[in-house]
């Protein structure tokens, strides 16, 4: 039972519960809790009298039911603007006014409910425009209810001709006091809650950028050495499981030092990112691209077998070698690839790699611009 409450609580107030929709389930647990508050204050004041009394009840009643059936409503309507707008109309024109009218009206005090609502509106629609509407036809409304009871509820008056009549008594002070301060509440809540929610995605956005940071290259963008290894770990674990093939490419920019020396280390990063831009380009939804350090790269690919891997390696490496990666290169650039499987053998996620990169190494020793994997080398060993 217990876990039970606490799985139901973090599903309303979590964490990863956005705050709107945060604030919209406090609502709708909390309204009936006050409802029934209200209640029993106007009951033990006396301002409830007589059948109204009944009424009252069966009104809070009507309130609480409402509020409760909302989280079961909103796995049905996933939109929670939608939930917004209906509770907003409804606390409004029908919640409110009903326990206005049921109990004791003036002399329950229920305009400060009034206040509630209005501020619910204003700070829970995003649509300013929309808000100010039913804001303007929810003031109107009360202000008829309230002048319909000065006119001992013989009908809605003109009203106009209300306001005249009663001018400066307290149901002219009462419609104008709910009127500014509902205003001045609902203005403030709102202001402070635009700051609130500015704040927290810039909040979420430098979280964002410092997370990426932290796997993320800053020079290419791809992936870093310390991400790789955790990615690789935990994707062996998994393809050993569900017994799923995986490869691995090790990319190395062939005579790259000298690319550094005719050209400079400025022009050596731009050929560092174009080979970045092809590896990321070339990739599926589920591979990854890392740079492993210096200007070595490793592709994973989850799913592939050694000739797939090889395969795609060596449309990598033909595509790279017929671009213009800078303009004051003019001569061909090339890059080297390692293959390395997943196998029995391989233990750990470092002689995965060791793999890829001893096959790198025979690239690099038999020519450059290949792409090597096992079978290469068992063929030079036979």
């Amino acid at each position: 039972m217990l876990d039970w409450i606490r799985n139901f609580r973090e599903q309303l107030f979590g964490e990863d519960v956005p705050i709107k929709t945060k604030f919209f389930n406090i609502v709708c647990v909390g309204a009936p809790f006050f409802s029934l508050l209200a209640t029993l204050a106007n009951l033990i004041s006396g301002s409830t009298a007589g059948d109204n009394s009944n009424i009252g009840i069966w009104a809070c009643i009507i309130c609480t039911v409402t509020c409760l059936s909302l989280y079961p409503l909103s796995k049905v309507i996933k939109n929670v603007d939608v939930l917004i707008g209906l509770v907003a109309f409804g606390m409004n024109f029908l919640i409110m006014p009903l326990l206005y009218i049921t109990l004791g009206g003036i002399k329950s005090s229920m305009t400060l409910y009034f206040v509630v609502a209005v501020v619910f509106s204003v700070l829970m629609l995003n649509d300013t425009k929309k808000a100010g509407i039913l804001v303007t036809f929810a003031f109107i409304w009360y202000a008829l209810l309230i002048s319909a009871e000065a006119q001992n509820w013989f009908g809605l008056a003109d009203l106009t001709q209300s306001l005249v009549v009663y001018h400066g008594n307290e149901y002219l002070d009462t419609i104008l006091d709910l009127i500014v301060c509902s205003l001045c509440i609902a203005i403030l809540v709102k202001v402070l809650a635009r700051n609130f929610e500015a704040q927290q995605l810039r909040s979420d956005k430098l979280l964002a950028q410092m997370e990426e940071l932290s796997v993320k290259d800053p020079l290419t963008g791809a992936y870093n050495r310390r991400f790789l290894i955790r990615y690789l770990e935990s994707s062996i674990a998994t393809c050993r499981a569900d017994n799923r093939s995986i490869a691995i490419v090790m990319f190395d920019i062939d005579k790259f030092k000298r690319i550094n020396d005719d050209y400079g280390h400025l022009v050596g990063d731009e050929v560092i990112k174009a080979v970045a831009d092809i590896l990321k380009k070339s990739c599926r939804d589920y591979d990854i691209v890392s740079r492993y350090g210096g200007e070595e790269f490793i592709l994973v690919m989850p799913g592939a077998t050694e000739n797939t891997a090889i395969s795609r390696a060596n449309e990598i490496r033909e595509k790279f070698g017929a671009m213009k990666v800078a303009p004051e290169i003019d001569r061909p650039v090339t890059i080297s690839g390692g293959v390395a499987e997943l196998s029995v053998s391989i233990k750990t996620t470092e002689d995965f790699i060791k793999v890829a990169d001893d096959n790198l190494y025979v690239a690099k020793e038999t020519g450059r611009n290949k792409i090597v994997g096992a079978t290469y080398n068992k063929g030079i060993q036979a």
